[in-house]
């Protein structure tokens, strides 16, 4: 720390961050652009200019870029001296020249940085009267516009692009006063961050095209604080709202988890949501029709049919919350709720949350991942399962730097890429076929699941005793197994990443062994495993049976209750069909219409996560909160869409005779009274009463716009606000600012319109999560769950018929996904894997299209060949419809071949 003195105050400082960041923490306003707190300074736009001052009697000073200076003790430091302010007012002078000035339409007015930075230079006119300099604008898929006249070539773009999330097909072009920033040629990016480039960019070159349709200013929308649903590491978003509509999602600052980015699949993936024929009544006997029956006579009907039902079973769903879950094995009763997700998927987790009790290895969070200097990612492609892990580990890969000792500071982006010169920290891989991270992989090897599970096992075996497992009879293995022993006992720090999506026990006991095996040499090791849904560890820590299990029973079922989960995802479609034709009453619950809706004798329509509020458990076992954005009775009050525990709350009321209102707090109260592992999820948020000055949380800025006239076309009337008995926050824009709350549901202060503004809070918030931190992680090691014993499984050897393997695709692998519109229009090609032994054997060529026959199902598939696929394999898309997962370790019955 050192002591500066900046506009005549005196603070103690870290001399190992930049002024620009400093200022920006103290509050202080210093325009910029090239800057980012992630990508690190270039001090390309010259925008971010101080003067500093050697001492006290220095006078004149100089003219310095706070992005590219370090503190130095006893220095002295201007931001609004009359020549730097000028200096900053011509800077942005120049780059304003060829701009549009299109701010009435486009896309980031109202929240756009380079609007906040030519303000804040006090830039208000235009001298320059010649032409402008136009750019041709390219076509870069569905998702992202592209208007590269807005450009003011800070150079962000790609340094997000291709040096953090080494993407090869966007590239700067040109030099000198002729600089591009788009592909070589029109094409959808391909890189799976490249909606970051929306946030990242300072200006409206890349926008989001993917809710153009519903698009709303920044004031005009309602926010909440939420958490993204699909998959298990619970990245933090804000969701803008509009008139029922998801017009907007951000990325939310999170220390520990996103930080500052997020996937496609979590920015692009919500198109569900705004589909026009959605469930909003009570649905009989799955007869869509204009009658709307009454909320508490259909509640009344379904307790009756409870209270006689001799059997009555429960299915829950990891995409439902902890509440929910909680409230369905509550109404059914322990024995009679079954978890949705399959056995597989259950006992994998069961062992992850034994292999968390062990203290001698450390579990880091996903922003922990970047400090490890070697990674193995065993049986997982997590660039398509939990992209999020895939970018971190490239972080980790590419900071080869910290292995060098330098006092080049940790932001000095530029010097820092030249020192490590392209050179990689280890990474190796074990897959079933190519992963989308094999292009900074080190070590490769390729092979079936149970192979990778010999391979982890003779690894262990050659690291405790030096010999070779005789079970290990390949050459070209053993040269492996002796290259990667030196590689991990040589780790500073070796982290091991596998996942659920796997469905393969013995890989992860394996790789356990492994972890255990390393600890004894002394080698710090570190476990992330990643799991298939966002509340897929909190359904296994509340308990129940696994989903097969619903066709052992042998007494009739008179009742069940499905709560968000289409069983037609996960089981064979003959086997489902059977098993609804035998039960009378069958109740479900969501807000899309799917297989399972369609058998429903009563549908209940629930609100989707950006309208309930709830908790959910993340993969390493942190408990966190999304919030209501909007409530949907406010623009249609015969909407009857409530959460999934809000009905079974009122219907176990009336079976036990209860007349309480019960509201969330309730619930997660009683939840960890009967479920006492869970207790830390209370402190996944304040309680619904907490206020700072007696007033709840805003969730719209204060210069929200047009809601006396939004249902004016109704009554002219302004209808009451609704109010939100269940959370901290108020549906309207009086309470307080949420800037000083982790739960932030937008970022916006005075001046600083755009996402930006984080950047000035974000020292501010990391010491709140600091606080916050332990007290979400569920504790775990009082819970008990029996885990059989684990053998090394049998070398694989090919059949007679080709055995199913998954391969995951970014869209697809989700049963909610897929249903938006946008993706089913752009991601409609799916393919069947060949081995190239088995598609020669076949007479099977690329981009042939097949039909398959399996268990009495049939689907057409196109044709991909590949060199590193096992014969005896094929790998299938599991869970695009028609093609469920249970189809896992499958045999193909016939092919047959449609066009050659």
């Amino acid at each position: 720390m050192v002591t500066i003195n900046i506009e005549g105050k005196c603070y103690n400082v870290n001399k190992k961050d930049n002024l620009l960041e400093i200022c920006l923490s103290l509050g202080y306003n210093v325009p910029y652009f090239c800057w980012h707190p992630r990508l690190g300074s270039v001090g390309t736009c010259r925008q971010c200019a101080i003067k500093q001052h050697d001492n006290i009697s220095d006078t004149t000073g100089h003219i310095i870029m706070s992005c590219m200076t370090v503190p130095v003790k006893g220095s002295y430091f201007c931001i609004n001296d009359i020549e730097v302010k000028q200096f900053r007012k011509s800077v942005i002078e120049f780059m304003m020249i060829n701009h549009p000035h299109d701010c009435p339409v486009c896309d980031e007015g109202g929240s756009c940085h380079l609007q906040d930075m030519t303000v804040m230079s006090n830039h208000i006119k235009r001298r320059y009267l010649f032409e402008k300099k136009t750019y041709k604008n390219q076509y870069l898929g569905p998702f992202i516009s592209h208007n590269m006249n807005r450009c003011v070539t800070c150079y962000r773009c790609t340094r997000f692009y291709k040096d953090y999330a080494h993407g090869t097909d966007l590239n700067v072009f040109g030099a000198n006063n002729n600089i591009y920033f788009g592909r070589f040629k029109d094409g959808t990016l391909k890189n799976f961050f490249s909606g970051n480039l929306i946030e990242v960019c300072p200006t409206g070159v890349f926008t989001d095209k993917t809710y153009a349709k519903h698009y709303t200013r920044k004031w005009d929308l309602q926010y909440a604080p939420s958490i993204c649903q699909h998959c298990s590491l619970g990245c933090n978003l804000h969701i803008g709202e509009r008139y029922s509509f998801l017009a907007n999602i951000q990325n939310r600052y999170n220390k520990y988890i996103n930080h500052h980015f997020l996937c496609d699949k979590g920015r692009f993936g919500y198109g569900y949501i705004n589909l026009i024929n959605q469930p909003i009544n009570i649905i009989l006997n799955n007869i869509k029709n204009n009658v709307i029956y009454d909320n508490n006579i259909m509640i009344n009907n379904i307790a009756n049919i409870i209270l006689k039902s001799k059997k009555i079973i429960g299915v829950g769903s990891p995409r439902a919350s902890i509440e929910s879950n909680y409230t369905l094995k509550k109404l059914v009763g322990e024995h009679n709720f079954f978890t949705g997700i399959l056995f597989h998927e259950q006992q994998q987790i069961n062992y992850y949350i034994n292999i968390l009790k062990n203290k001698n290895i450390f579990f880091p969070t996903l922003s922990e991942i970047e400090t490890y200097d070697t990674i193995m990612v065993i049986g997982e492609d997590i660039s398509v399962t939990n992209p999020r892990v895939a970018l971190s580990v490239r972080q980790a890969i590419q900071n080869n730097y910290k292995n060098f000792t330098t006092k080049i500071p940790s932001w000095h982006s530029n010097a820092l890429k030249n020192l490590s010169s392209d050179k990689y920290n280890p990474l190796i891989i074990t897959n079933i076929n190519y992963t989308h991270l094999d292009d900074i992989a080190t070590w490769k090897y390729y092979a079936p699941l149970e192979n990778q599970a010999r391979f982890i096992h003779a690894l262990s075996y050659y690291i405790n005793n030096r010999i070779f497992d005789q079970h290990i009879t390949d050459n070209t293995l053993y040269n492996k197994i002796i290259a990667i022993t030196s590689i991990l006992l040589h780790a500073k720090k070796c982290l091991f990443i596998t996942g659920t999506n796997t469905s393969n026990l013995e890989l992860l006991h394996a790789t356990y062994l492994l972890l255990q095996t390393l600890y004894k040499k002394n080698v710090h090791v570190g476990f992330f495993m990643t799991l298939y849904t966002v509340n897929s560890m909190g359904i296994n820590l509340i308990q129940g049976q696994p989903l097969e299990n619903i066709f052992q029973i042998t007494h009739p079922i008179d009742t069940m209750i499905i709560m968000e989960n289409d069983l037609y995802f996960y089981e064979e479609k003959s086997k489902i069909d059977r098993l609804f034709k035998n039960i009378p009453n069958i109740v479900v619950l969501d807000h899309v219409y799917n297989s399972t809706t369609k058998k429903a004798s009563i549908m209940l329509p629930v609100t989707n996560f950006i309208e309930s509020s709830g908790t959910v458990i993340n993969n390493e076992c942190r408990a966190q909160r999304f919030f209501q954005v909007y409530e949907p009775t406010y623009y249609n009050n015969n909407n009857q869409r409530q959460s999934s525990w809000k009905w079974l709350s009122s219907i176990n009321n009336i079976i036990h005779n209860i007349s309480k209102k019960i509201i969330l707090d309730d619930i997660i109260n009683q939840c960890i009274t009967d479920i006492p592992v869970l207790y830390n999820i209370k402190y996944a948020a304040p309680a619904s009463n907490y206020k700072q000055h007696d007033n709840k949380f805003a969730r719209s800025l204060i210069r929200y716009s047009g809601r006396t006239s939004m249902l004016a076309h109704k009554n002219i009337h302004e209808p009451i606000q609704p109010k939100d008995t269940d959370t901290m926050f108020n549906f309207s824009m009086e309470g307080n600012s949420s800037e000083n709350c982790v739960h932030m549901a937008y970022t916006w202060l005075p001046g600083w319109n755009s996402i930006q503004s984080l950047y000035k809070l974000q020292k501010h918030v990391d010491n709140i999560q600091d606080k916050s931190f332990l007290k979400q992680k569920i504790n775990i090691n009082n819970l008990n769950i029996h885990i059989q014993s684990i053998k090394i499984p049998k070398k694989f050897i090919p059949q007679h018929k080709l055995i199913i393997v998954a391969y995951c695709t970014l869209f697809f692998s989700n049963d909610l996904i897929q249903k938006a519109l946008l993706i089913q229009k752009h991601y409609n090609i799916h393919y069947a894997i060949f081995s190239r032994k088995d598609a020669t054997f076949l007479n099977i060529h690329d981009n042939n299209i097949i039909q398959l026959y399996c268990l009495n199902n049939h689907f057409i598939l196109n044709v991909k060949i590949s060199d590193k696929l096992h014969p005896g394999l094929i790998s299938l898309p599991l869970g695009i419809p028609k093609i469920p997962l249970c189809f896992l370790y499958k045999t193909i019955d016939h092919i047959r071949i449609l066009k050659q």
